[in-house]
């Protein structure tokens, strides 16, 4: 019978009707396919950001772990004052060299947001201030105790955050222009005193400190 029956027709019929719906979402899915594409994206970024993130966090870290413990809690028998204690009044110098290049103590060592250590540092400048009340004039502070207040290690096989000696490598240290062989913990601080701690090979010539520099009066003044 030409053109089918009235039933073939309608199954024709919607057929067709829904072979546009069947074309419509294809091409809806092909459109929305680059869209789960840009979501992938920023990925990359993401990852990268968490890593400058950590590298700088790790930075902070490491900076805050070379500062003073300043707890304000006595270390060494050196107390922590809400002012200055001027009755014992007096300046050293110390000079850090490791193979062959020089290294600067932290400024504000022993020094916290209350109150400052009888040995402490204002600059970077290798000055530590000894400034102490009139019951420790017959006192003697040492170098051991200010590592103490800096929190680092020094001993003869490590000083401060410098890798421990090695079988190759040696500290030479120097005491007012003279080389000592002690335990570098119980050098006295005296007024003007000049230590140098250096860890080699290679090794330079100790350096001199220039107490009537611009640097060193206007740090520490001309009388201590």
């Amino acid at each position: 019978m030409p053109g089918g029956t009235r039933k073939d027709r309608c199954i024709l019929w919607r057929t067709d009707l829904a072979s546009p719906k069947a074309r419509t979402k294809s091409k809806t899915d092909q459109r929305r396919a680059p869209a789960r594409a840009r979501q992938d994206v920023p990925i990359m970024p993401v990852t990268v950001g968490g890593v400058f993130a950590l590298v700088f966090i790790g930075f902070i870290v490491a900076i805050l772990l070379n500062r003073s413990p300043a707890t304000g809690q006595p270390i060494a028998n050196v107390r922590c004052e809400s002012g200055e204690q001027l009755a014992v009044h007096n300046h050293a110098h110390v000079d850090l060299i490791y193979k062959g290049q020089p290294a600067a103590i932290p400024a504000q060592v022993g020094i916290t947001s209350t109150c400052l250590y009888w040995m402490h540092t204002h600059q970077n400048s290798g000055i530590v201030h000894i400034e102490a009340p009139k019951e420790s004039a017959s006192r003697q502070f040492t170098l051991g105790d200010f590592f103490q207040i800096w929190g680092q290690p020094l001993s003869n096989t490590q000083v401060a955050t410098f890798p421990k000696l090695g079988s190759e490598d040696q500290l030479k240290i120097w005491v007012d222009g003279t080389p000592y062989t002690g335990d570098p913990r119980k050098i006295v601080l005296k007024s003007h005193t000049q230590v140098v701690l250096e860890i080699g090979p290679p090794f330079v010539d100790p350096p001199t400190f220039d107490w009537t520099s611009s640097q060193a009066t206007q740090e520490a003044g001309t009388g201590g």
